[in-house]
C-alpha cells in the first residue's frame, strides 16, 4: 500500500502519484486521468490518447523524392524481360 498527503494549491486540494503508481499505469506528465468515486473509493484511470489515423496523403507529405534515386542496378532491373512466368 502506498500513502500520500493532500495538500492545498490555490483553490485545489492536491496529492502527488507515486512513481510505482504512476509507471503501473504508464502515465508521465501531462497524461490525463479520470477519477471516479465508487463505494467510498477513488478509481483514477489513465486516459489513452486517442491514435490518430494516418492517411496515406499524410505519409505521402513526408515523402521527398529526393530520397527515392534509382541505382543502375534498380534501372537494369526494371528494364529487363521476365526470366519466367511472371504475370505482368
Amino acid at each position: 500500500m502506498t500513502t500520500t498527503t493532500i495538500r492545498k494549491s490555490g483553490g485545489s486540494a492536491i496529492t502527488t502519484i507515486p512513481p510505482l503508481i504512476s509507471s503501473f499505469l504508464k502515465v508521465k506528465i501531462g497524461d490525463e486521468l479520470s477519477w471516479e468515486v465508487e463505494d467510498e473509493r477513488v478509481i483514477l484511470k489513465a486516459l489513452k490518447p486517442s491514435r490518430k489515423k494516418i492517411t496515406l496523403n499524410d505519409l505521402l507529405d513526408k515523402f521527398e523524392a529526393s530520397q527515392n534515386t534509382r541505382t543502375l542496378e534498380d534501372e537494369q532491373w526494371l528494364n529487363s524481360t521476365p526470366q519466367g512466368k511472371e504475370l505482368l
